[in-house]
């Protein structure tokens, strides 16, 4: 009998043991589960606030990067080229027509047109400036047209190169567009009138953000993609001569210069004779009536005795 009681009681301490082992795992298993959940939820918030600190520098995720090759980074490379131009023709009006035809053949359009000359008071040689934008494709066939139809005095060409600036601005709209999601599901979820108000009027102002860059974006495309021309047109009666000369040419087209520049201001001054004529003539009335009156006045004074 004693031999069947310290069994059982040795029966009952292995269960009480099996028990205790039995709460320590649960135990064990909740506190793993308890620990899943923190670190989800701190990987969550290291998430968001990685989120923020990319807005704040202008970027979510990690700029494009260019090829290493030099081909690949001109095919890459985001350039605005502008192309300025001074030309001189004979034929001002005919020159306007075949750039107005040849922008439109080629894609183009013209930005802004300013003509100037041929004012009241005489006939002066008219200028032109105009800004005209031309689809790079063909660009080159746009400048062989103007110097094959008029005289080019001057060219430039200048490039700005807004690659760095492109890729921010595509940075920062896709961490607007993350943010501007995230708050789209806050919105939803938001219960109290206050809370919905922040949230629409954050939503509000991060929209406004995207569009504003995406305009930006949309502009920077467009100077990509079209080449900027700036023309400016004289109209002149003899073009200038750009190529080298020898002492002879350079004298004689000197000399032509002076001459014509001597038959001009004399054609000016026998115009400005012609049409001032009335004023003159009114003039000559004036000094005529006066000349009569000191007469008059001389012969009605007695002699001095």
């Amino acid at each position: 009998m004693k031999r069947m009681g310290r069994i059982g009681s040795f029966m009952v301490s292995l269960l009480l043991v099996a028990a205790m082992l039995c709460g320590c795992g649960q135990a064990t298993d909740k506190y793993a589960v308890g620990s899943e959940k923190e670190a989800f939820y701190n990987s969550s918030l290291d998430d968001s606030q990685n989120v923020t600190a990319d807005r704040a520098t202008g970027s979510a995720e990690k700029p494009l990067q260019l090829t290493a090759t030099s081909e690949g980074v001109a095919q890459n490379r985001k350039i605005i080229e502008y192309q300025v131009f001074k030309v001189e023709t004979k034929n001002f009006d005919q020159l306007m027509d075949d750039i107005d035809d040849t922008v439109k053949q080629s894609g183009g359009y013209v930005e802004s047109s300013q003509i100037g000359g041929n004012s009241y008071y005489g006939k002066e040689n008219r200028t032109a400036e105009l800004k005209i934008r031309i689809p790079k494709k063909n660009q080159s066939d746009f400048s062989d047209f103007l110097s094959k139809n008029c005289n080019v005095v001057n060219r430039s060409v200048n490039t700005d190169d807004v690659t760095d600036r492109y890729i921010d601005t595509q940075s920062r709209i896709k961490a607007l567009t993350l943010e501007k999601e995230t708050l789209e599901k806050l919105l939803t979820q938001s219960s109290g009138v206050s809370d919905t108000l922040t949230v629409y009027e954050k939503l509000t102002d991060v929209i406004a953000e995207i569009e504003s860059y995406q305009g930006k974006l949309n502009e920077m495309d467009n100077l990509i993609e079209y080449t900027t021309f700036t023309i400016h047109v004289d109209e002149v009666e003899r073009e200038t001569t750009v190529q080298k000369q020898n002492w002879f040419t350079k004298t004689w087209n000197g000399l032509l210069n002076n001459l014509s520049d001597v038959g001009n201001g004399f054609l000016s001054i026998v115009s400005f004779v012609i049409s001032a004529l009335p004023y003159l003539v009114l003039l000559g009335i004036v000094v005529v009536v006066i000349l009569l009156i000191i007469r008059r006045s001389k012969k009605k004074k007695p002699p001095i005795q």
